[in-house]
């Protein structure tokens, strides 16, 4: 619906066309109707209007002084204008305005119609203009930022690509950037959307991009004129002036590699390559940021790590309960690698075999546990780090999860047992057997049979066998059921293989036990 604006000094003449024109017809609503040119400029500076329908002679601004207004503010609004016909020469002077049409007052019933449908026309003409141009720019910055991001990942692009959007025109600053979700909310859209917003506000003198890589990671790309003269200095102001925003507005904690200025297109990759790196080497917790240093980041001279012997104290440390102990060891580690000549990728390995070792002198503790599963999340969680805080916090997560089962092993193995017992008093109605138990709580049949019998001092089968024989002889006491009824009710299909567990266990056969507690 079109928004129609009145503006006349006589209070009858705005009456006569607010109420006696068609408006719905003509898809339109009239919302504002002013006295004056001044009073017509106010509502528009503040509200949409599409057409506005304008006497000429008014007070304080006429209606020639009202559309040039129109003109120099650029208001996207279509003018038609009223004239009486003595008023026609003055009519003439706002064609360099663009009006769209002229109507006689005393013939606005017949002519307006005419005209505001002719304003609509044009309207709808420019709209369709500004969606074309609008999808032009939108497909233009799609695929620039698809031939970054191509180029960053060291992809083929052609020269006539990098020419045709201006690849060329600009130096790049690349971030390689890991988002971290409070209280595990993952809302990754309206992340990147308002970190675009922050990139606006704060690098408003440069174009950038966001492009999401995997997960939680994402690549910033700031791209200054080369006719700009900026230093490495005056974009990190500004991205530490987006880690106060972030902190302030989102609930998030994000880490920033930063490579340094390049001026070759072939160089991006390579930067992009040194900002991952730089990301890496972060080992802080919040939101923080690490520059790429052009000089060597590795000390040469750096001593090898020992990772088997950090391997063997974080889990003696680890399996003693002693979590202050192991975090701290944990954090010893990742220093010691960030100032190694190892490369990322085997920070990543040496935290790998600490993890696993971890995992693998637990599992004696709670069988029951998947560590299958464990391990394959342990696998993907340090395969997406990309920051040694990372490393590090995956590493004290695996040593909670494993204090946690080892913390009291009395209650484990009595954990144990009571699943088994539980298992038999549910379905003891069943044909049950040690390996159906085994399946139902995910335990190797050898190691369930061996550990339930240290614990209790008897088999798994007694245990199943010794259950039903104690719910048959509350039945032989309180029941009339014959002899093989209670034993089809407690699980034996069998009558005389009932009698011979029955007697095994009680020294008589189940009617001399009913007969002697009668």
């Amino acid at each position: 619906m079109y928004k129609i604006m009145l503006v006349d000094d006589e209070r009858n003449i705005r009456n006569g066309i607010k109420h006696l024109i068609d408006w719905d017809g003509l898809d339109c609503e009239v919302v504002s109707d002013c006295r004056n040119g001044k009073e017509a400029l106010d509502y528009i500076k503040d509200n949409e209007v599409d057409i506005l329908v304008t006497d000429i002679k008014m007070p304080v601004i006429d209606g020639l002084e009202l559309c040039k207004n129109i003109k120099e503010n650029k208001y996207d609004v279509e003018v038609i204008i009223l004239t009486a016909y003595s008023d026609f020469t003055f009519a003439q002077k706002a064609i360099k305005y663009n009006v769209v049409d002229f109507v006689i007052k005393n013939e606005f019933i017949e002519e307006l119609p005419s005209a505001v449908e002719k304003a609509t026309e044009i309207i709808n003409e420019k709209r369709k203009e500004s969606k074309k141009i609008q999808l032009s720019i939108n497909d233009y910055n799609e695929y620039r930022l698809h031939i970054l991001t191509r180029l960053a990942l060291s992809q083929n692009v052609s020269i006539k690509d990098i020419e045709k959007y201006n690849i060329d025109k600009y130096n790049y600053c690349i971030s390689a950037c890991e988002i971290n979700y409070y209280d595990g909310e993952k809302e990754n859209n309206s992340s990147i959307k308002m970190i675009k917003n922050f990139l606006n506000i704060t690098m408003k003198d440069y174009d950038s991009e966001v492009v999401p890589i995997k997960d939680n990671h994402i690549m910033i790309v700031i791209l200054i004129d080369k006719n700009k003269e900026v230093t490495l200095n005056k974009i990190v102001q500004h991205f530490n002036e987006i880690l106060l925003m972030v902190e302030e507005f989102m609930r998030l904690d994000i880490k920033l590699g930063i490579s340094q200025i390049i001026n070759e297109t072939s160089e991006i990759n390579n930067a992009y390559k040194k900002a991952n790196e730089a990301l890496s080497r972060i080992t802080t917790k919040g939101n923080t940021l690490y520059i790429y240093d052009s000089e060597p980041m590795i000390d040469e001279n750096a001593v090898n790590i020992n990772i088997e012997q950090f391997t063997k104290e974080i889990c003696d440390i680890t399996l003693k309960g002693d979590k202050e102990n192991a975090e701290i060891k944990i954090k010893d580690l990742g220093e010691e690698l960030v100032k190694s000549d190892k490369s990322f990728e085997q920070c990543k390995m040496d935290i790998l075999i600490i993890c696993s070792s971890i995992i693998r002198n637990v599992v004696k503790y709670d069988i029951s546990q998947d560590f299958n599963q464990i391990e394959k999340k342990l696998y993907k969680s340090i395969n997406d780090a990309k920051t040694m805080f990372s490393l590090i916090d995956i590493s004290k997560h695996i040593v909670d999860i494993a204090i946690s089962i080892c913390t009291d092993k009395k209650d484990i193995r009595n954990k144990l047992v009571t699943n088994v017992d539980n298992f038999i008093k549910i379905n003891y109605k069943n044909n049950i057997s040690l390996q159906d138990i085994s399946n139902a709580l995910f335990l190797n049949s050898s190691y369930l049979s061996r550990a339930y019998k240290k614990s209790t001092g008897i088999t798994v089968t007694d245990a199943i066998n010794m259950y039903r024989i104690t719910k048959a002889k509350l039945l032989l006491k309180n029941s009339e059921l014959k002899i093989y009824e209670i034993g089809l009710e407690v699980g034996f299909s069998d009558p005389a293989y009932f009698s011979h567990v029955f007697v095994k266990y009680n020294n008589q056969n189940p009617t001399e036990y009913r007969n002697s507690n009668m």
